[in-house]
């Protein structure tokens, strides 16, 4: 029987993309560079396959935050300062949350029902911050933050430490999460029950979750 729920926070709970988006804006303004429309999707392609070299082992975010913007500047064949860039966006983004739709009301049903904890690959006083700007702070018994974990998703260490710390197992926990990844991919090896976000609406092979959803609300049918 279920009894705890591991949810993903960026692009699950918190739309990391919108909220990246309103900071790469402001950071280029402040160096006076343009923001178009490809700017985002540049950030987006470079910044997903740093997080992706994060989850193989073969990259730590310390790194990522020295090449980041170099890369996505050098894609956008623009001049300016990576570094800057690098350090206002994250001042900025500690301070910016775009809850996802649906996001609040699907953990106000759940924590009535379940033990909810976050699992986030990030840092964690960032989180921390976000997650209080929105209100869905006090939804959570605790936060799993890979920088405080000092194991990132999808590595058996880090759900080892979600399920050490909550005296969880397999057999009564789930993982919601955008990240196939990451999240899911991470959470099945684990043994864990997982429900796949899918608001992308990827067409992919259906047996890749125990459970897939396009809005978060549908999560109700299941839990």
């Amino acid at each position: 029987k279920i009894t705890k729920v591991f949810i993903d926070l960026d692009n699950t709970l918190l739309d990391f993309n919108e909220s990246a988006k309103e900071c790469i804006k402001i950071a280029f303004g402040e160096q006076d560079l343009p923001f178009d429309e490809n700017t985002f999707p540049t950030f987006k392609s470079i910044n997903d396959e740093l997080w992706l070299k994060i989850e193989r082992g073969e990259l730590n975010r310390v790194g990522l935050h020295k090449i980041r913007f170099n890369l996505v500047l050098d894609a956008l064949n623009l001049k300016g300062d990576g570094p800057y860039i690098e350090k206002r966006f994250r001042e900025i983004l500690f301070y910016t949350a775009v809850p996802v739709k649906n996001s609040l009301e699907i953990l106000k049903y759940l924590s009535e029902k379940y033990e909810i904890y976050a699992a986030s690959n990030a840092i964690y006083l960032q989180q921390v911050n976000r997650l209080t700007k929105t209100g869905m702070i006090n939804y959570f018994k605790d936060l799993f933050i890979s920088e405080k974990i000092g194991f990132t998703k999808p590595s058996k260490e880090f759900f080892d430490a979600c399920m050490q710390g909550t005296n969880a197992n397999a057999k009564n926990t789930i993982m919601i999460g955008d990240s196939l990844s990451a999240d899911i991919n991470g959470a099945k090896e684990y043994g864990l029950t997982t429900i796949w976000y899918n608001h992308n609406g990827q067409c992919v092979e259906q047996n890749c979750a125990d459970y897939i959803v396009n809005d978060l609300i549908e999560i109700k049918k299941i839990l």
